[in-house]
């Protein structure tokens, strides 16, 4: 009771006392006297670290799905079983540590395991298919940890300070995105041409889009008289199911020139696209997607980037990642191809301010001169 500053609180602390039931013992007072520090209700049972992680992804109404996602799983799978049921007020930097040294110990069996040709059995993973954690996901799990408990701290006042700062994770590296050459880029543009997804291939590596604004480009999105395309949609594959959603950033709403030959493309996939409608009838599940399966329906981006990876294979190129790679790669074209540097980096997306479809003819003249020159680049080093 001395531990109360006012009546208030005095009154309470004297409230918990007469609510206890026989035989259990009180909060000790050093609880008592965090929780009045902190603003808390001092009769409080303590608030766990897996409800305040619940608490603050249901606050966290703005995320991507992808976000969203991942967020989840790193709670699921690294958090929530190593601190869920830690008192909030309680947790120290030992709670934190304990996190990644449970990863490190998964770590260690899935290596052995590996090492031996024999199943993984991690005790006490969650996962489905248990891998090894790299660096880069550990500092994405930390991330996680931080940010939930800096809310915990400077937004709500329910903990003094945030333990996981006395954690220092391994530097993360992240390496170069392979790319290909000019010479190399033609050859798997010339190796997937009669590939259902050639011209998707064909559009990323000229022209740089990510896997889920092609999966999800529409016919309503083309201008057939300025041979352009707009990204104003991305299909994403969470847990297996595709979700349609906006662009990454407000940067990436931006409208894509097309060279000729890429043009002409597209036309000869529309006249076939509308042909094999008419042949499907009812069949047909229209979602107005410029590259779909054969019965409407959108391409997996799963199943997008695991043909790609197999037709570089089968033409004996480097296998690179579709969205690093690939973007990459557009961009070092553009750059080789002497393509303006402000113009690359609208195309691709990273600009400071977002492309729209409204352009004087001057600007539409150079983006669409750039297209061609990085066309006329390729086509050059593979002849």
């Amino acid at each position: 009771i001395d531990l109360g500053t006012d009546d208030a609180t005095r009154q309470r602390i004297g409230d918990m006392i007469a609510a206890a039931k026989r035989g259990v013992p009180l909060p000790a007072a050093a609880d008592v006297a965090r929780r009045i520090g902190i603003g808390a209700d001092p009769a409080s049972s303590g608030e766990t670290f897996g409800q305040a992680w619940v608490a603050w992804m249901a606050g966290k109404k703005r995320l991507r799905p992808s976000s969203r996602r991942r967020l989840e799983q790193i709670g699921a799978h690294w958090l929530l079983p190593a601190i869920g049921d830690v008192a909030l007020e309680r947790l120290n930097g030992g709670h934190c540590a304990g996190v990644f040294e449970r990863v490190e110990r998964i770590n260690t069996e899935v290596t052995a395991a590996r090492a031996e040709g024999r199943q993984p059995r991690p005790d006490g993973d969650v996962r489905i298919r248990p891998q090894v954690i790299g660096i880069a996901s550990q500092h994405r799990i930390y991330a996680a940890l931080r940010e939930v408990l800096n809310h915990a701290w400077r937004k709500r006042h329910v903990i003094t300070f945030n333990p996981c700062y006395a954690i220092e994770l391994e530097a993360e590296e992240t390496p170069e995105a392979q790319r290909w050459s000019a010479g190399q880029a033609a050859r798997f543009i010339a190796a997937s041409a009669g590939d259902p997804l050639g011209l998707l291939f064909r559009i990323m590596i000229l022209r740089g889009q990510r896997r889920g604004e092609m999966v999800g480009a529409r016919w309503a999105d083309v201008d057939w008289d300025a041979g352009t395309i707009t990204i104003d949609v991305t299909l994403l594959q969470l847990g297996g199911k595709i979700t349609p959603g906006k662009p990454k950033t407000r940067t990436s709403s931006r409208t894509i020139f097309l060279d000729a030959a890429s043009l002409e493309l597209l036309k000869a996939l529309h006249a076939a696209q509308l042909r094999a409608r008419m042949k499907a009838g009812a069949a047909w599940q229209d979602h107005g997607l410029i590259f779909c399966r054969a019965d409407g329906t959108p391409f997996p981006p799963d199943y997008v980037s695991r043909r790609f990876k197999a037709i570089a294979k089968a033409a004996g190129l480097p296998v690179i990642k579709l969205h690093e790679g690939g973007r990459h790669t557009a961009a070092s074209l553009g750059d080789d191809a002497g393509v303006d540097a402000e113009i690359r980096q609208r195309t691709l997306g990273h600009a400071t301010a977002a492309m729209t479809a409204h352009y004087t003819h001057p600007e539409a003249a150079r983006f669409r001169q750039a297209a061609e020159d990085v066309a006329a680049y390729v086509e050059g080093a593979g002849s």
